[in-house]
C-alpha cells in the first residue's frame, strides 16, 4: 500500500517496484527471486524514506549480492505475521535481516491495529476498556495518540498495557523468526541501547523494547547487530536525505546517512560470519554512528 505522502510529487525516487504474490510495493531495485539473495525485513528505516542511499541499498555494495529491501513504512510486526508472502521470501534467502520493530504497533490482546498501516488504531478489546472506563477511544486514531492517552489517565494501569505489549512482542518475533526458518539477523538501529530505558515521551524507536526481549530470542536467531546514533543533531540527521520543506520534522526523526553506512557495514561483517556458522550461534556486534 503506497503511503498518504506519495500523492505529492516526491523529490526522492524510491523506485516502487512489486513482486508476484502481494499487493504490497517495495523500493527497488527489483530483485530476481530466481537467483541468491539477502532478505531485508523491517519499517520505515528499512525502506529508507527520506534517504537517497539506505542500508539495504549499500549492504548490496558490501556483500556483491542482491539484498531484497522489504521495508514497509509505518510496518509493524503485524504485517509480517498476515502478509505470508514476506516471510515466504525472506525464508528463500542465504541470509534475513529483521528490524528490531516497537511493541507498539501490533494488534495483541488489549487492542487491534490495521493490517497494513500498523501505526493505525482499530478496536479497543473489553479487558482494556475495563481498565480505562473514562476514555474514549473513539476518538483516537494511531497507537501513538492511544498510549499517550492511556498514560496520562492512569501510569499505573499503562503499566500492565506496557507488560502485554512486551509479551506479545516477543511471543510475535519468536514466530516470525521460526516460520522464517533461516539465519536470522536482527538489527538493532535506534538513538539508544537496549540497556538504556525508553520512555514514551522521547519517541525514540524501538518502542518499549529492552535487552531482556532480545536475549529471549537469542536460541532463535544467528546473530544481532547494533548501531546507535552518538550524534542526533539537526545536521547529522540531514546527510544524505531529500525531503520537502513540510516533511522536516518528520525527516530529523529517522536515521541519517551515517547510520545507514555504519548498519551497511556491521552488517556485511555479521553476514560474512553468518554464511559461514553451521547453525544457530548468537553474537552482539556494537557500532556507533
Amino acid at each position: 500500500m503506497a503511503d498518504e505522502t506519495e500523492k505529492i510529487a516526491d523529490p526522492l525516487d524510491y523506485g516502487w517496484c512489486r513482486y508476484d504474490g502481494t499487493r504490497l510495493r517495495f523500493r527497488g531495485p527489483l530483485c530476481c527471486l530466481d537467483r541468491p539473495y539477502v532478505a531485508v525485513l523491517g519499517g520505515t528505516e528499512t525502506f529508507g524514506r527520506y534517504v537517497e542511499h539506505p542500508y539495504p541499498s549499500l549492504l548490496s555494495d558490501w556483500l556483491g549480492t542482491q539484498v531484497l529491501n522489504l521495508g514497509v513504512s509505518q510496518a509493524g510486526l503485524s504485517l509480517f505475521a498476515q502478509e505470508r508472502w514476506l516471510l515466504d521470501a525472506a525464508a528463500q534467502a542465504e541470509v534475513t535481516v529483521l528490524q528490531v520493530l516497537g511493541a507498539q504497533n501490533m494488534s495483541n490482546r488489549l487492542y487491534s491495529v490495521h493490517t497494513r498501516r500498523n501505526d493505525r488504531f482499530l478496536a479497543v478489546s473489553p479487558p482494556l476498556r475495563e481498565m480505562f472506563p473514562d476514555v474514549d477511544f473513539s476518538e483516537i486514531n494511531f497507537t501513538g495518540h492511544l498510549l499517550t492517552t492511556l498514560h496520562s489517565r492512569s501510569p499505573a494501569a499503562f503499566d500492565a498495557v506496557v507488560q502485554e505489549l512486551k509479551w506479545a512482542w516477543v511471543q510475535r518475533m519468536r514466530r516470525i523468526v521460526q516460520t522464517i526458518g533461516t539465519k536470522v539477523i536482527l538489527l538493532w538501529m535506534s538513538d539508544r541501547r537496549p540497556e538504556e530505558p525508553g520512555r514514551l515521551s522521547d519517541g525514540i524507536e524501538p518502542a518499549f523494547v529492552d535487552r531482556a526481549m532480545l536475549d529471549a530470542l537469542t536460541p532463535d536467531i544467528a546473530g544481532l547487530v547494533e548501531v546507535v546514533a552518538e550524534d542526533t543533531s539537526p545536521r547529522a540527521r540531514m546527510v544524505g536525505k531529500l525531503f520537502r520543506a513540510v516533511e522536516t520534522d518528520a525527516a530529523l526523526a529517522l536515521p541519517g546517512g551515517a547510520q545507514h553506512s555504519a548498519a551497511a557495514e556491521r552488517l556485511a561483517e555479521e553476514i560474512a560470519r553468518v554464511r559461514n556458522s553451521p547453525g544457530p550461534r548468537q553474537t552482539r556486534t556494537r557500532s556507533t554512528a
